[in-house]
């Protein structure tokens, strides 16, 4: 291999050095950007999973001045839904 050539291929493979490493950079700066934004995105969407009435402590729905158990949610089954207590319904054991 002369002298020449290997200057040539030095040259070369310095300018492809200087020129994907700030693109690189940017690939990375990007991935990062988008990372913060899913964790964000998530702790948003796991801290307020549904719109809840005012004044509703238990998010059953049942507002607390109205709600015969304001600590403990509603168990949405048919059985007395308005009072905003759990129900236990007992079953005969013939379904």
């Amino acid at each position: 291999m002369n002298t020449s050539h290997s200057g040539t291929i030095t040259v070369i493979a310095i300018v492809l050095l200087v020129v994907t490493v700030p693109v690189l950079w940017g690939v990375a700066d990007v991935r990062e950007a988008q990372a913060v934004d899913r964790e964000q995105a998530d702790l948003v969407d796991s801290t307020v999973p549904t719109r809840q009435a005012p004044n509703d402590y238990d998010g059953d729905g049942v507002r607390d001045n109205a709600d015969q158990c304001p600590t403990r949610p509603e168990t949405t089954n048919g059985f007395q839904d308005g009072d905003g207590c759990p129900d236990i319904v007992e079953t005969t054991g013939g379904s």
